[in-house]
């Protein structure tokens, strides 16, 4: 989605922006800085004096949760590419891998996945939201989230690091709305015309505009878990080959997990069934299947980092009123992919109804809300069946196996670009999920796989027959 174009027919209610307007952001994550990126061009584009403030009490080049939002920070190709076309250069520090492609391992069968379009020039990213992890000892910045702060306060925005405690929202729409922040007793007020809530869904701020009681229910969600795994960077190069694994274990409580190669660490990432816990990390990283991505003399160092994320499984409800609008996921975001490409298009999406329509509850839910619904919270409903879908199938081994297998032998054939193009799709949120669908039920792809279907289910019922019956090969 390329940035949109701004048109002369400027439609909406009285309540605007307009020259000398201020804009404060609640977050100075990537959402905080992609709706800030938007809307200095937008003012620009128009004319106008804006005076932009992005507020966050974290500061991302400090190690471990102090400074980091949590996440397992792979940026798509496609997020790759808008940032290209944006201007926003990443410098090689902040890159901590350069990603050729995935390796989908199942309980008994791995395939290596590559690009469907192989003539495609943006990449795939794995960089830190903070700066490394906790017990790191590099000396220079790796934060992209500090990265993107950087390029926005270039382009003219203010950043103050210093947390925002509460929201004030006036009953008379003509009023601006004030921002309460700063630590302990040294408060401070800043009022604007318009409010930007980019504070993600892990923020303790999210209960507080519950609160406000205009109506905004928060998504729900699941707790994730994740750690980081120092090695040497030789043996990463070696055993992961600048390759994401993804692991599709077959196993409860496990949903997905993924092994992301950050130059000397390895970021592991879990979603479950149910809110996960250090346990479930432990249980994961000491499988079989696991340890065969790890040194063999590997034990679990005695200090780690490791944090438990929420993730959301639905959107919010009304995530705006008038002066104020959210952004990111805790508002609308693709559920368990591509996180922060949903806070750049739910930024974007954002940023063009206040600049193009208004800043009112309807001019939101008219030019925001609904658009963003209907771009990702609609597509998420198919993702959530073929999510199910993939649970059932990943635990049924005698099925996965002579599949991947048949299909890895046939490699170049038009059913072994098939099913790498649906399961590349499916690991890295390339493509809607409607997309995803369609790949799967493909008619032709189906047909092909019929006699290998058959001939495993023949194996399989034989080895169950002669299991029950206690009849050795």
């Amino acid at each position: 989605m390329g940035f949109p174009v701004i048109t002369t027919d400027m439609t909406g209610s009285s309540l605007r922006l307009r020259d000398n307007s201020k804009i404060a952001i609640i977050g100075g994550g990537p959402a905080g800085s992609f709706f800030a990126n938007d809307a200095i061009r937008y003012a620009k584009k128009l004319g106008l004096n804006i005076q932009i403030t992005i507020f966050d009490g974290k500061d991302f080049n400090r190690r471990g949760p102090r400074g980091c939002n949590m996440s397992a920070a792979v940026i798509a190709s496609s997020l790759h590419a808008k940032l290209i076309k944006d201007g926003i250069e990443l410098p090689e520090g902040i890159v901590r891998q350069e990603i050729k492609g995935y390796y989908f391992q199942t309980k008994d069968y791995g395939i290596k996945l590559y690009k469907p379009i192989p003539n495609d020039k943006s990449s795939i990213l794995a960089v830190y939201r903070g700066n490394g992890p906790l017990y790191s000892t590099h000396t220079e910045s790796h934060s992209f989230d500090d990265c993107l702060l950087k390029h926005v306060i270039k382009q003219g925005a203010n950043v103050i690091y210093e947390p925002v405690q509460e929201l004030r929202l006036a009953s008379d729409i003509n009023t601006p709305a004030t921002i309460i922040y700063g630590k302990s007793a040294s408060y401070k007020e800043m009022e604007a015309d318009l409010v930007v809530g980019a504070f993600g869904i892990n923020s303790t701020i999210v209960n507080k505009i519950k609160g406000l009681n205009f109506g905004y229910i928060p998504p729900k969600t699941i707790q994730t878990c994740q750690m980081e795994i120092p090695l040497s960077d030789t043996f990463i190069k070696k055993s992961f080959d600048d390759n994401i694994h993804v692991f599709a274990l077959g196993l409860k409580p496990f949903r997905f997990a993924s092994m992301v190669p950050k130059g000397n660490y390895v970021t592991v990432s879990l979603v479950g069934t149910r809110d996960l816990t250090n346990k479930d990390m432990l249980n994961f990283v000491n499988h079989p299947v696991v340890r065969m991505k790890l040194p063999h003399d590997w034990e679990v160092p005695d200090k780690f980092c490791m944090c438990i994320p929420k993730i959301t499984l639905s959107h919010a409800k009304k995530p705006f009123t008038d002066r104020f609008v959210i952004v990111g996921d805790a508002s609308i975001t693709r559920i368990f992919k591509n996180g922060m490409e949903s806070a750049y298009i739910t930024s974007q999406i954002a940023a063009q109804a206040a600049f193009e329509h208004g800043i009112s509850k309807d001019d939101f839910d008219i030019h925001y809300y609904k658009p963003a619904k209907k771009l990702l919270a609609m597509d998420n409903l198919l993702g959530t069946v073929i999510l199910m879908l993939s649970d059932f199938i990943t635990r049924q081994n005698w099925l996965v196996r002579p599949r991947l297998s048949y299909v890895k032998s046939r490699r170049g054939s038009w059913i072994a670009n098939h099913l790498n193009t649906l399961l590349w799709n499916m690991v890295t949120g390339d493509a809607p999920y409607k997309k995803i669908l369609i790949q799967a039920i493909n008619p032709v792809f189906q047909i092909i796989l019929i006699p290998v279907t058959i001939k495993a289910l023949i194996k399989d019922t034989f080895q169950r027959i002669m299991h029950h019956y206690g009849i050795k090969k």
